[in-house]
C-alpha cells in the first residue's frame, strides 16, 4: 500500500483546506454577528433614545404643569382670602383676622407664614403672631401687593428662618404671595401675604417621579429664569445649568453636567395657568445616559454571545465540510503520487460531487495525453539518436580520410623537397606549403580526438599547432609560449585562424631573430568583453610598419583575415606584435578587427 507524503510547494505558504474553510465560515459568522450587533445597537439606540426622551419630555411637562397648577391654586388662595368678609371689613379686629389666616395655614401646611398688613406697612395679624407690629413697608412683596395680586420668585428667608426654623442649618426658601384687600367701597385697606415653602415644589417633584423605577436614577430640577438651579441635587443647587442655552430652551438633549457623566436631559417651561402669569421656571428631568441605554448594551451583548456561539458552531461545521470536500482530492493526490512513472494513475470515481468527477476525468485525460506524448517523444528521440550516431560516424570517417589525404600530401611534398637543392625558391615554397598542410592536419587531428561534430577547443589546437611549428622551424635560443583561454570554436573559424597563426609564427621564427639572436615568441588568446583577442608577439628586430605586398604569404594572411571578418596592419614596438580582435568564436562569420604587427614576407 502506497503511503506517499504530499506536500505543498517549497518556499510557499501551504494552507490546510480544513483550517481555511473553517476559518472562513467562522470569520463570516463573526463578521455577520458583529455587523448585526452594530445594526441592532444603532437601531435600538435610536428607538430607545426616542422612547426615553419622550418619557422624560412627558415627565418634564407633567412637573411643569403641576407647578403651574399648584401656583395657580396658591395664587387663588390669596385672592380668596382677600375677599373674606373678616379680612376686608375695616372694623375687623386683629384677633379676627389672625383667626382667618391661622385657619388658612392649617388648611395648607406649606404656608410657613401668613399675615395681614395695613396700608401703612404695619403687620397687624399673622400666624403664630410672628413679627406682629413690625413695619414691613420695605418689602417688595408688600409694595407689589398693594397694586395687584403678586407672586415672587424663590428666595431665602433670612429673618423668618431664625424664628420659624431655628434648628435648621440651611435657611429655608420661600415663594412670596400677596394680594390687595379692598373694602366694599373699593378702598385698599391692606395686603394679605404668605410665604410658600419651597418644599412644596419638591413634593410635586416626588409625586411625579415616585411612579418611576428608583433604579433608573431619574432626577428632576427646577431652573430660574436665568438658568440657576433652584431645586435639584444638592451639589448643583445655586449653579447654572449644564448648557447655558438649556436655561432658555425646551426639548430633549444629551448634556454633560458638572456632577457626573452624560445625561439624557429633557426641559419644559412653565407658562402659567388661567390668570396666573407664571414665573418662567424651567423644569429639567435627566437620566444617566449609560444607565438609560443599558438595555441596548445588554441586547448587544446577548447578540454577540449568541453570535460567538454560532461562529464556533460554524467553525466546527466548516471543518467537517472541508474534510468532506478534501477527502476525494486527497485520494486523487495519493493515486497520482503512488502511480509508477510513465503509467496512468488509478483515479477514484469521484462520487462526492460533480466538480470532483469533472476534475478526476480531466486529470485522467491529461495523464493519458501526457503518456501518449511521452511515448511519441521517446520514439522521436531514439530516431534522432540513431541519426546522430550515423552522422557522427560519417563525420569521423570523413575527417579520418581527410587527415590521411593531408598526410599523403605532406609526405609527397617532403619527398619533393629532398630532391631540391638548398636555397632554391621552389623548395622554400614547397616547405611553406608543407607547413600549411601540417596546420590543417593538426586541426583535423584535434577534431578527431575531441569526438565533437565540427567543434574544437582553440586553446588546445593552438598549443598543438605551435608545438608542431617549433618542431619544424624552431631554433636554439628562441622559445615559444602559448597562453590561451579555453574557447570552443567551429571548424569554419578554427581553420583560417590556424593558418593565420601558422603564417605569423613561422614568419617570426624565420625572420625576427637573424644570426644566432635569442628571443621569445608569445601566442595569447583571451576572452575580453564581447569577443576574443588573439596576439602573436616577438621581441626580435622589429619591422618598419609597412604593409607587405606581393608574395604568397602576405596574400594568404590578408585572405584569411577577410575570411574571419577582419583586416591586418603592421607596426612594431620592441619587436613585432600582431593583434586580432574578433567576435565570439562560436559564430560562423564573426565580425572583428584584426591588427598584425609582424610583416609577412612574400
Amino acid at each position: 500500500m502506497c503511503r506517499a507524503v504530499l506536500s505543498g510547494p517549497v518556499g510557499g505558504v501551504v494552507v490546510n483546506l480544513k483550517a481555511l474553510l473553517a476559518a472562513c465560515l467562522g470569520g463570516i459568522g463573526l463578521l455577520f454577528t458583529v455587523g448585526t450587533a452594530m445594526l441592532i445597537q444603532a437601531e435600538a439606540t435610536g428607538r430607545l433614545h426616542g422612547q426615553i426622551t419622550a418619557k422624560l419630555d412627558a415627565l418634564a411637562q407633567q412637573v411643569a404643569d403641576k407647578l403651574d397648577r399648584g401656583m395657580f391654586e396658591r395664587w387663588r388662595d390669596m385672592q380668596i382670602a382677600a375677599s373674606l368678609d373678616t379680612i376686608r371689613s375695616p372694623t375687623a379686629s386683629a384677633d379676627a383676622r389672625r383667626a382667618v389666616v391661622q385657619r388658612l395655614q392649617d388648611t395648607y401646611p406649606h404656608y410657613p407664614w401668613i399675615g395681614f398688613i395695613t396700608p401703612d406697612g404695619i403687620l397687624q395679624a399673622s400666624t403664630g403672631r410672628v413679627l406682629e407690629g413690625a413695619n414691613v413697608s420695605a418689602r417688595g412683596w408688600w409694595r407689589n401687593g398693594l397694586e395687584r395680586p403678586y407672586v415672587g420668585d424663590v428666595h431665602e428667608a433670612i429673618v423668618l428662618a431664625k424664628i420659624l426654623f431655628p434648628g435648621d442649618p440651611e435657611p429655608p426658601r420661600f415663594v412670596d404671595l400677596a394680594a390687595p384687600v379692598t373694602s366694599e367701597t373699593g378702598e385698599v385697606i391692606g395686603v394679605i401675604s404668605a410665604h410658600l415653602s419651597w418644599a412644596w415644589a419638591a413634593e410635586i417633584e416626588r409625586s411625579v417621579l415616585g411612579e418611576m423605577d428608583p433604579a433608573r436614577e431619574i432626577e428632576a430640577m427646577i431652573l430660574s429664569t436665568d438658568g440657576t438651579i433652584i431645586l435639584g441635587p444638592r451639589p448643583l443647587m445655586g449653579r447654572k445649568a449644564a448648557d447655558p442655552a438649556a436655561a432658555g430652551s425646551t426639548g430633549a438633549a444629551t448634556l454633560v453636567w458638572p456632577d457626573g457623566p452624560e445625561y439624557l436631559t429633557s426641559m419644559a417651561s412653565t407658562r402659567g395657568y388661567r390668570d396666573y402669569p407664571g414665573l418662567g421656571w424651567r423644569v429639567v428631568v435627566r437620566e444617566p445616559a449609560e444607565l438609560a441605554m443599558q438595555p441596548v448594551s445588554a441586547l448587544r451583548n446577548r447578540v454577540l454571545a449568541w453570535g460567538a456561539a454560532v461562529s464556533l458552531l460554524a467553525i466546527g461545521l466548516g471543518y467537517l465540510l472541508a474534510g468532506w470536500v478534501a477527502r476525494p482530492l486527497q485520494a486523487m493526490a495519493r493515486s497520482v503520487a503512488c502511480a509508477p512513472l510513465g503509467t496512468l494513475p488509478d483515479l477514484p470515481a469521484g462520487r462526492n460531487y460533480r466538480e470532483i468527477a469533472t476534475l478526476s476525468n480531466a486529470i485522467g485525460r491529461y495523464a493519458a495525453g501526457y503518456q501518449l506524448a511521452d511515448q511519441e517523444l521517446k520514439t522521436s528521440l531514439r530516431e534522432k539518436e540513431i541519426l546522430l550516431e550515423e552522422k557522427t560516424a560519417l563525420v569521423h570517417e570523413i575527417n579520418h580520410r581527410v587527415k590521411n589525404n593531408l598526410q599523403i600530401m605532406l609526405s609527397l611534398a617532403r619527398t619533393e623537397v629532398r630532391h631540391l637543392p638548398e636555397g632554391d625558391r621552389g623548395r622554400r615554397r614547397i616547405e611553406a606549403l608543407s607547413s600549411r598542410i601540417e596546420a590543417m592536419g593538426r586541426l583535423h587531428e584535434r577534431l578527431f580526438a575531441s569526438g565533437g561534430l565540427g567543434r574544437v577547443d582553440l586553446a588546445d589546437y593552438l598549443r598543438a599547432l605551435c608545438d608542431a611549428i617549433v618542431a619544424v622551424n624552431g631554433r636554439p635560443g628562441v622559445t615559444m609560449t602559448v597562453e590561451a583561454d579555453p574557447s570552443p570554436c567551429r571548424l569554419d573559424l578554427a581553420m583560417p585562424l590556424g593558418l593565420l597563426v601558422n603564417e605569423l609564427v613561422t614568419n617570426a621564427l624565420k625572420h625576427a631573430f637573424p644570426g644566432q639572436r635569442p628571443g621569445r615568441v608569445t601566442v595569447s588568446l583571451r576572452n575580453e568583453g564581447q569577443g576574443m583577442v588573439l596576439r602573436i608577439a616577438d621581441d626580435g628586430i622589429g619591422c618598419d610598419g609597412a604593409s607587405p605586398s606581393g608574395g604568397i604569404g602576405s596574400t594568404l594572411v590578408r585572405i584569411l583575415a577577410r575570411q574571419v571578418g577582419g583586416t591586418v596592419e603592421f607596426a612594431t614596438s620592441k619587436g613585432c606584435i600582431a593583434t586580432v580582435r574578433l567576435a565570439a568564436p562560436g559564430q560562423a562569420h564573426p565580425a572583428g578587427e584584426y591588427t598584425a604587427h609582424n610583416p609577412v614576407p612574400a
